[in-house]
């Protein structure tokens, strides 16, 4: 809702190399003051989550022309991608949601009420094989960082309650009260996206018929009413054409209850996720808990202009003069 982004190649002798450069997205009927105001609203908001190892940051923000423009670190992988394009391990899959789930816990306790727009493509990838030597053979060094921030709290700070069709819950859609139980159901769609190597619990291969249908597929899932419908119907999951662990089943449904009330706490999905790692390779649980637990105790109760002072007074010059 309120940033495009740009991807930068500042050459192979610069490090980084690659930088996402968001600015703001021109909205209808709404002046240019009024949208950079909404994007300085979602900056704000990030800073708020800054800094956790699973949350995407900006590390400093300029004017270009007048325009209002934040800089990012750009990993080159995102969930969505790997989803399309990668065969991985179950381990992975399940660390990655892990680590995710560590994230959102995070961002929850520094004034997150819903994401509101989780979807794979806003969980950017972060390999850390590229960047640490001498880690243990393990597949669970891809490193999730929770991105996009253009949504969240819109419900309250703005009467929004949009998201991304295939990812809303249904109170997103009967524009009721949301909450942390709200982004649960999101993480539910992801998690089985996830572990079936891209199928929807609708049953569809999401990728082929969403955002655009692929190879002559039906244009029925790009319409907002086929969405609803499932909804409405109570989320049933067609497991038709995949063979899905009993346990991960049962966690998925739980997790896309159409009760919020039913639904699993962050905490409670990150348990049932270590829980089947656990029963999967006893060496990648125990050091996903490790990593984990030193990740969180990295964490800085300070505040930005403590822990960061240079960039919180670019980030007061830049909000002074576009907030």
């Amino acid at each position: 809702m309120c940033g495009e982004i740009y991807i930068f190649d500042q050459g192979t002798n610069v490090y980084p190399r690659f930088v996402c450069a968001k600015v703001p997205k021109r909205l209808a009927n709404c002046s240019s003051q009024e949208t950079a105001r909404r994007f300085i609203y979602e900056l704000r908001l990030q800073l708020k989550f800054y800094h956790n190892f699973f949350v995407h940051w900006p590390f400093d923000f300029r004017e270009v022309l007048g325009v209002p423009v934040a800089l990012f670190r750009y990993w080159g992988n995102d969930l969505g991608k790997l989803i399309k394009h990668s065969k991985v391990s179950e381990i992975e899959k399940l660390s990655i949601m892990v680590y995710a789930c560590e994230g959102l816990k995070h961002c929850y306790r520094n004034g997150l009420v819903a994401h509101q727009d989780l979807k794979p493509s806003n969980i950017f990838l972060r390999d850390l094989t590229k960047d640490f030597i001498g880690l243990p053979s393990l597949d669970i060094y891809n490193a999730p960082l929770i991105a996009d921030f253009g949504l969240s709290n819109a419900s309250i700070n703005q009467g929004i309650f949009d998201g991304e069709r295939p990812y809303m819950a249904p109170e997103q859609w009967n524009r009721t009260v949301l909450s942390p139980s709200t982004d649960i159901f999101a993480l539910g769609v992801i998690l089985y996206e996830l572990m079936t190597d891209g199928f929807h619990p609708v049953g569809i291969k999401l990728h082929d018929f969403w955002p655009q249908p692929q190879n002559g597929n039906s244009k029925k899932w790009t319409r907002g009413d086929a969405w609803r419908r499932w909804v409405d119907r109570g989320c049933i999951i067609d497991g038709s054409q995949i063979q899905v662990d009993p346990k991960l089943l049962h966690l998925v449904k739980r997790m896309v209850s159409t009760d919020p009330k039913c639904r699993p706490s962050i905490a409670d999905v990150t348990n049932s996720l270590l829980c089947l790692m656990e029963t999967r390779s006893k060496a990648s649980y125990e050091q996903v808990t490790f990593l984990t637990d030193y990740f969180e105790r990295q964490v800085s109760n300070k505040p930005l202009e403590q822990q960061w002072p240079h960039l919180f007074r670019v980030w007061n010059r830049f909000e002074e003069k576009f907030g």
